[in-house]
């Protein structure tokens, strides 16, 4: 008996599984696409996110040096510097000159250093304006005012009053000093800035050269040179050397005293990364530290007490400190600040290209504060 024919076997021809791959493709690359888009989405947030925080955190710390702007200076709220017959002027922190902006050079030849020294422009391009420099001074609570034990014939040593351990390891009242401390030196109403370039036991030297990056310590035993330190020593003889103490150890009459002084200076740099701008704090001397990445604005204005028309927002530039600008017919005076106005602003990266160059794919953010410098709030009108 023969077997029954054979039906057809069910089956997938070339064709269709070319257009079956093609669907699948199709889909695949929307799923892709999608997922593509989330993280994109995600990484953006983060980058978002972060450089919020950084913008927040680089505005906090430009507050908290402001509000401490002044505190512990002598009255006037400037401290003197050398001046007058071969006094040469004192280097400022800051950024070089770059293309159409200055940058900064030295201090104003004066016989005192402001609070504030402003920069209106001074620094680096950002979106087709030159950056502002700001300097502030305040003494720092950790140290200071302590007595002096002596100050040597010709100036460039000190040694600080036994009861201040100055050099304990661990640090455990944190007044040790160190190299590239600024000392604020007061004696019989005078007052004298200068840097410490080393320290042995209590001793602290003012040296010069290179460790003096800010030319501060500049000595003339004659006295022609008018505020240095060995002026400071001699004009006021009938402060003794030696502290005078009472019965619980305290001084009550006495020599020179020091002041550990905090120089912040906030500038632009773009030398690092012409691409990513920095925000940057230097402390005196010392070298530079980012306090934000991506800026593309840090502007900086004042409002001023004239007792006229107390203009706000002025730029401090060249024609309000000539009588030509906010302050006219009177020039405007950095003793007058009371306070400050800081505008910053900061892109987010690109985390994929580690780039801040793409602008297509960043975000922007800025902040704007107004800080009160109470320590200059009663503070005589000129210096």
């Amino acid at each position: 008996m023969s077997s029954p024919a054979r039906t057809g076997q069910a089956g997938f021809t070339i064709l269709e599984l070319l257009v079956a791959m093609g669907v699948m493709l199709v889909v695949l690359a929307g799923v892709t696409e999608i997922m593509t888009n989330a993280m994109s989405s995600s990484t953006a947030a983060k980058a978002t996110l972060d450089m919020n925080s950084h913008l927040r955190a680089a505005v906090d710390l430009v507050q908290r040096d402001m509000l401490q702007v002044g505190q512990g200076l002598p009255v006037g709220r400037r401290v003197g510097i050398p001046n007058g017959t071969g006094a040469a002027p004192i280097q400022r922190p800051g950024p070089a000159a770059a293309g159409a902006c200055p940058g900064v050079t030295t201090f104003p030849v004066d016989a005192t250093l402001a609070a504030v020294t402003v920069g209106p422009g001074l620094g680096p391009e950002l979106g087709g304006e030159c950056s502002d420099v700001i300097t502030i001074l305040a003494a720092d609570n950790q140290f200071g005012p302590v007595a002096l034990a002596s100050i040597s014939a010709n100036g460039d040593t000190a040694i600080i009053h036994e009861s201040v351990d100055i050099s304990d390891d661990p640090d455990v009242r944190s007044d040790n000093l160190r190299p590239g401390d600024l000392l604020m030196l007061e004696k019989g109403g005078s007052s004298v800035l200068m840097q410490v370039t080393a320290v042995t036991g209590n001793q602290v030297t003012f040296g010069t050269g290179a460790a003096d990056p800010l030319g501060i310590n500049q000595f003339d035993t004659t006295l022609d040179m008018l505020g240095t330190i060995n002026q400071l020593k001699e004009q006021a003889p009938e402060d003794e050397d030696a502290p005078v103490l009472d019965g619980d150890g305290d001084q009550v009459r006495g020599p020179s005293q020091a002041t550990r002084i905090r120089m912040v200076t906030y500038f632009i740099d773009t030398t690092t990364d012409p691409l990513v701008p920095r925000l940057v704090r230097q402390i005196g001397g010392m070298p530079p530290n980012a306090v934000g990445l991506g800026v593309e604005a840090f502007t900086v204005s004042y409002d001023i007490s004239n007792q006229l028309t107390n203009p706000v927002d002025v730029r401090m530039d060249a024609n309000d400190l000539s009588g030509l600008g906010d302050c006219s017919p009177d020039p405007c005076s950095e003793n007058q600040i009371r306070k400050v106005n800081v505008l910053l602003s900061m892109r987010s990266s690109d985390q994929r290209r580690g780039s801040f160059a793409d602008y297509g794919r960043q975000t922007q953010n800025t902040l704007r504060t107004q800080v009160s410098l109470r320590s200059m709030a009663f503070v005589d009108l000129y210096p």
